[in-house]
């Protein structure tokens, strides 16, 4: 009976040993084909001034600024109170900061909450475009921009590739 208790317990332990050896290798097998994620698409874009741009949208926003006559910087860092803010665009001549919101979900949402709050709390002036805007986001965007300064160019652009399109468009 003793014997059989032993037999009992070294079963049990190497159970429990082999268990924690089959989770460790499939954590390390999850880790292993769990690689980063490589679009299929392209997940950068080149505008017509030369800047890459992270989606389609932001293409048409940067192409827009550079068809005005506007000068814009894409994405750089700067700090509001001690804390990093990566802006979409700085407008110079405008001092304005636009910021295209694309996406959705909690994290970026609450990221969202701490940048607008983040350019409050720094006076700093924002345009925000919403991806609803895009259903005229041309008139949209120049209606925003006015506010702070005429277009030097109230001429339309075609939006593929950036001629000057005739009264007839």
């Amino acid at each position: 009976m003793n014997g059989t208790i032993t037999y009992f317990l070294l079963g049990g332990v190497i159970f429990i040993v082999i268990f924690i050896i089959f989770f460790y290798f499939a954590k390390k097998l999850k880790k292993y084909f769990g690689k980063k994620y490589v679009p299929e698409s392209a997940s950068s874009f080149k505008c017509i001034d030369g800047h890459k741009v992270r989606s389609k949208a932001e293409l048409i926003i940067d192409n827009y600024l550079y068809n005005h006559g506007i000068v814009h910087e894409y994405e750089k860092k700067i700090k509001v109170h001690g804390k990093p803010i990566l802006y979409d665009w700085y407008l110079p001549e405008f001092d304005v900061y636009i910021e295209y919101w694309g996406f959705y979900g909690k994290n970026y949402m609450k990221r969202k909450e701490e940048k607008i709050r983040l350019y409050k709390k720094g006076k700093l002036k924002l345009i925000s475009i919403e991806a609803i805007m895009f259903k005229d986001i041309y008139e949209n965007l120049g209606k925003l921009l006015i506010q702070y300064k005429k277009l030097n160019d109230s001429k339309r652009h075609c939006p593929n590739c950036g001629t000057v399109l005739d009264e007839r468009f």
